[in-house]
């Protein structure tokens, strides 16, 4: 939430001792105390019901029903929160014959066709102008890496040919390392089945949540 009210567009909606709500935009972030999340649904209640792209974010179980039942929203994703709280950079070696790059909008199309998670070619342009990389093989781009709109890493991409040769590493501690030069709070969320994901983040040394975050929409994810 820190991260994510460093961004313009960010607001906290609602704050006290059971917990705090934030906007940005079409989404809703809510950390409470167990049995409160319920105290904020007034604050989230007329975009709740008027838009129909509204996303929300939340850890309760209780309140994830009440929005499935009561408001037609579905759960998309259960994930787990990975923070790297360290300020010193991850120590890496690049495999002979591979480079990191900064990516421009040129690599978009490739980008697009490559990564499926969104299907979305203005957010995939959106993203490279905020700062992707790219890692190079021989020349050849082999996968590529960035950060969502929220602020959490994301977007990571090996090609097939080029997998179980430690590049999603190489290329994810490069951008945590990016992170920390800026200042911030490298961060992620990991789909709860993605075990190659979560083995990843604890072999960078980020730290992984015992709470599991739901993300819940309606007609869009992003």
């Amino acid at each position: 939430m820190l991260e994510v009210l460093a961004l313009p567009k960010a607001a906290v909606i609602a704050a006290n001792e059971s917990g705090v709500l934030v906007q940005h935009g079409d989404l809703y972030l809510l950390a409470s105390e167990p049995d409160h999340a319920a105290e904020f649904l007034p604050q989230m209640q007329q975009n709740l019901t008027q838009n129909p792209g509204q996303l929300v974010v939340l850890h309760s179980d209780e309140l994830r029903d009440t929005l499935e039942h009561d408001f037609g929203f579905q759960t998309v994703m259960e994930c787990r929160h990975a923070v790297y709280f360290r300020t010193e950079p991850v120590p890496y070696t690049l495999p002979k014959g591979t480079e990191i790059r900064l990516l421009d909008c040129s690599y978009a199309d490739f980008v697009h066709a490559h990564y499926h998670m969104v299907d979305d070619s203005a957010y995939i342009r959106e993203r490279l102008e905020e700062g992707m990389f790219g890692v190079f093989v021989h020349g050849a781009i082999a996968g590529f890496i960035g950060t969502h709109e929220e602020r959490p890493m994301g977007l990571l991409e090996i090609l097939p040919e080029y997998r179980r040769l430690g590049l999603a590493y190489v290329l994810e501690a490069h951008l945590i390392n990016h992170l920390l030069s800026l200042g911030r709070v490298p961060f992620c969320q990991v789909a709860v089945y993605n075990e190659a994901s979560i083995r990843l983040q604890e072999k960078l040394g980020l730290v992984l949540s015992d709470q599991i975050i739901h993300w819940l929409a309606r007609d869009r994810m992003k």
